[in-house]
């Protein structure tokens, strides 16, 4: 038997989770399911491999109460006409009135898998706890990116329906993408992640600018877009910082700056299992990041294919940043080993993974 398996998403662009999304379609069409992405907002860029269903086009998805009901009425018929077997929902669920109102009107719990994509449960867990406890509690399943998230969920909900499974990459075509031309001559250390707080790349730029990295003119690229923009061009003119640090927009192919990057730099406040942590060592380019909760800690090995610094200690961040352009012996070590240290987290590994959980969860309940 094919089941039908629907993603459902807001989007699929500028995201670990959209670019995750369509890695996976990938995978499950390879595995032989029939594949559907659900997208409630216009706005696709990323692969994918399968239907297409983008709520987005077909409605008006301005913010008004009337627009957003209209959206989760035709998803609701998608839904209906599609008869999925199986839907795995990306969305963020900050809003409890509008979970409440799509659990009892839109979703089959029993056939729905809650995507948990980030340590911080609030945005897939709506207030109070006691009420997120009772809506999800019945689903067929909440499927974490990270062994700590699980642990979270378990700890702090008392969940049972739970799984983790990591972020799967596609290491052939990110190398395949990160050989194209790029001119750029200068060494560098980049930084990649929507310009929002949580990222905390003001912090980085004063831990930067505190390094000896810009006396070595090894400048900083800051890749993204978001809210911060303003602020962070304007420390960097504060810092004195113009002729070293730059920001870049959002890139479709990001990896032929990383490929070329000394190194890479996470600087969050918290992850899920940041993806752009494997894809940097795909392009054979280490990784300094803070051991944050939660995902860097399960994919850096420390002093092996990068730097694991005490979480949120900017100081260690910075020494950590001048350790890897002082001791060539290091960094030698950590670029050697960047590529291979992540095979585990390969399409083909992870399609394993996913193939025995879906015919798993979906044969019990079918019993």
């Amino acid at each position: 038997m094919s089941f039908k398996i629907c993603l459902l998403i807001e989007s699929l662009n500028k995201g670990g989770a959209e670019r995750s999304a369509g890695l996976l379609s990938v995978i499950l069409s390879k595995l032989g399911y029939q594949v559907f992405i659900i997208t409630l907002f216009d706005d696709i860029v990323y692969p994918y491999n399968a239907e297409l269903i983008n709520i987005g086009k077909i409605k008006n998805t301005s913010g008004s109460i009337k627009n957003k009901l209209n959206r989760y009425l035709q998803l609701k018929n998608q839904i209906k006409k599609n008869n999925f077997d199986l839907i795995l929902d990306y969305r963020i669920k900050e809003s409890l009135i509008r979970e409440i109102v799509l659990n009892t009107l839109v979703f089959k719990k029993q056939n729905t898998i809650s995507m948990i994509r980030s340590f911080n449960l609030k945005l897939y867990l709506p207030e109070p706890k006691i009420l997120s406890k009772f809506l999800y509690k019945n689903y067929l399943g909440l499927n974490s990116v990270s062994f700590k998230i699980e642990n979270n969920l378990i700890i702090n909900y008392s969940f049972k329906n739970t799984l983790t499974i990591h972020n799967p990459i596609d290491i052939e075509d990110i190398q395949k993408k990160s050989d194209e031309d790029l001119c750029i001559d200068e060494k560098y250390i980049l930084a990649v992640g929507r310009l929002e707080p949580i990222k905390q790349f003001d912090k980085l730029l004063e831990c930067y600018k505190n390094s000896e990295l810009p006396g070595k003119n090894i400048n900083l690229y800051i890749m993204g877009d978001g809210e911060e923009k303003d602020l962070l061009e304007s420390l960097i003119v504060k810092f004195n910082l113009r002729n070293t640090v730059e920001i870049l927009p959002f890139q479709v192919n990001p990896f032929k700056y990383m490929k070329r990057a000394l190194f890479l730099v996470l600087s969050s406040k918290n992850e899920g299992f940041p993806r752009v942590i494997m894809e940097s060592l795909a392009c054979d380019t280490p990784v300094v990041s803070f051991n944050c909760e939660s995902g860097p800690d399960e994919i850096i090995h420390n002093k092996y294919n990068g730097l694991l610094v005490e979480n949120q200690n900017f100081l260690a961040l910075t020494m950590a940043m001048n350790s890897m352009i002082k001791d060539e012996k290091l960094y030698k070590i950590c670029k050697q080993n960047s590529l291979t240290s992540i095979k585990e987290f390969s399409m083909e590994s992870i399609s394993v993974k996913w193939d025995n959980y879906i015919k798993g969860v979906l044969n019990n309940k079918y019993i």
